[in-house]
């Protein structure tokens, strides 16, 4: 009966070991299948042939499937997307045992291609064959995209900066040399960006051009507390010539203050800088023309003085002794002493007409509102012998004291060449933008086509005799005074011989009415 009893204790204390083998047992796989399915990378296991025997919810969302139901019934080269890559995986498996953080293309269930990070172990037979795959994954599609875009912004950035026509550079100041240089600086000054580099600060100084040293050190100690700076300044290249620099620099630092780099873009304009000495040396020049120019018009003016006062008060006491010869003599000295009062006449008149041609340029014109009717009529009244047709009109013009010049002239050459009989019409008329139009036309001889032009420029081509075109110049910058232009036509067209037309606008003063009286 004891050993009985002894036999059921034993047995009662092994069933209690045994129930708690079974529920620390049951305790592990519970922790297990919580770390199993609370992983948050995707955790898989596979058969030999890809066939998903095992995974996790994480797994289940990282490859869009509804279910871990709907992934076990999945091959897992279904999610490559390269199959290919599928033997690689296996390849490696059976050399290493084991894939670690290896990157690869994936699909999901919906064909989104993402990218992730592997790692994979294999189990195998005693024999060596591979039964099993078990491994997990994680998305870092964000992470490489990032990377993507940061590879490519780079190299755009570097694209930028090796294709521009100025060449950037940082500058070491702990290791003083150049950590990059553009290799457009080999283009600029002959030395590759690798001689760069090794050039030190003390090298490169000796060869900025001695007369722009001061200032250069000057501008980097300025640069070293400000942090940045501009410096202008000929540096020597391989050629042995001088090169003129623009270098715009900052100061990099590091979290204390103390500078560790330059960095700048150097830019080479030479180009510019002998432009801007040329034109220096040409503006002076300019100067000197304008100093001499001045000089020359008040010489000018010395002279036109004494032709316009002096000579003309010589000239008119002329004349009164001319008109006195012509009343006392007689027979040929009588026509002697005529011609001589008309040449002397002439010469007043020219006087008259430079005189007038001095005030014009002598300074800027006081234009004001001016009654062109009252200006026709007055210098019609002129002419009481000449047949003049003129309806009137009744406007204001932009013009001065001198716009009575225009028909005095215009009217005077018509009286004078057009012959016996000639037959003058003025007439006013409303202009596009704001002009007036004027036409004097008389009957006369006309003026041939090839001369319609030159006409206006005759006394500035010397193509006259004493004192021809004058007057009509006298018109033409009057007329380009007022802000208007001038020019001559056929009175009757495509019959120049049946008289001229003498056309110009005027500008028509605000406020004033335009049309015929």
């Amino acid at each position: 009966m004891a050993s009985l009893l002894a036999e059921n204790e034993a047995l009662r204390r092994e069933n209690a070991a045994l129930q708690s083998v079974k529920d620390a047992l049951q305790e592990s796989g519970e922790r297990y299948r919580r770390l199993f399915e609370d992983d948050l990378t995707g955790d898989f296991l596979t058969s030999a042939d890809g066939l998903i025997l095992a995974c996790n919810p994480a797994f289940v969302r990282i490859f869009g499937f509804s279910s871990v139901e709907e992934a076990l019934g999945t091959n897992i080269r279904d999610l490559y997307d390269d199959p290919r890559d599928r033997e690689t995986l296996l390849t490696h498996l059976q050399r290493e045992g084991k894939v670690e953080n290896e990157g690869r293309i994936r699909r999901c269930r919906d064909g989104t291609r993402i990218h992730v990070v592997e790692n994979v172990v294999g189990h195998f037979s005693a024999g060596g064959d591979l039964l099993e795959t078990q491994g997990y994954v994680y998305d870092d599609s964000r992470r490489k995209q990032a990377e993507n875009a940061l590879r490519e912004s780079e190299e755009r950035f570097r694209a930028v900066l090796e294709n521009s026509l100025d060449a950037a550079y940082r500058r070491n100041l702990q290791a003083d040399r150049y950590d990059y240089m553009s290799p457009i600086i080999e283009d600029i000054l002959g030395f590759a960006p690798e001689e760069m580099a090794g050039m030190s600060t003390e090298e490169a100084m000796e060869r900025i051009h001695p007369d722009d040293r001061r200032s250069v050190e000057a501008e980097l100690d300025a640069a070293a507390a400000s942090g940045r700076g501009l410096l202008l300044y000929r540096f020597l290249a391989k050629s042995g010539e001088y090169r003129w620099l623009e270098d715009h620099l900052i100061v990099i630092r590091d979290p204390g203050g103390q500078p560790l780099y330059l960095g700048g873009i150097v830019r080479d304009v030479t180009a510019r800088r002998e432009t801007e000495e040329a034109l220096q040396c040409h503006a002076a020049e300019l100067a000197r023309i304008n100093r001499d120019l001045i000089s020359a018009h008040r010489e000018a003016n010395l002279y036109l003085d004494i032709l316009t006062h002096d000579i003309g008060n010589t000239e008119n006491v002329s004349n009164l002794y001319a008109e006195l010869l012509v009343d006392t003599a007689g027979g040929e000295a009588a026509g002697y002493a005529a011609n001589l009062k008309r040449s002397i006449a002439k010469s007043i008149e020219i006087l008259g007409v430079v005189s007038k041609i001095r005030r014009i340029h002598a300074g800027p014109p006081a234009l004001r509102p001016t009654d062109l009717d009252a200006v026709i009529r007055t210098e019609i009244d002129h002419f009481p012998a000449a047949p003049i047709n003129y309806e009137g009109a009744s406007c204001e013009v932009v013009a001065d004291v001198l716009l009575c010049e225009v028909f005095t002239n215009l009217i005077g050459n018509a009286v004078k060449h057009g012959g016996p009989g000639v037959t003058i019409t003025i007439r006013v008329e409303p202009e596009e933008g704001g002009f007036v139009r004027v036409m004097v036309a008389d009957t006369g001889h006309g003026v041939p086509d090839d001369r319609k032009e030159e006409i206006f420029h005759r006394y500035e081509r010397k193509q006259r005799g004493v004192g021809e075109g004058l007057g009509l110049y006298l018109v033409q910058i009057l007329i380009d005074r007022y802000g208007g232009r001038i020019w001559v036509e056929d009175r009757i067209p495509g019959r120049p011989e049946e008289g001229a037309a003498f056309s110009f606008l005027l500008r028509e003063a605000k406020g004033g009415g335009t049309g015929r009286a």
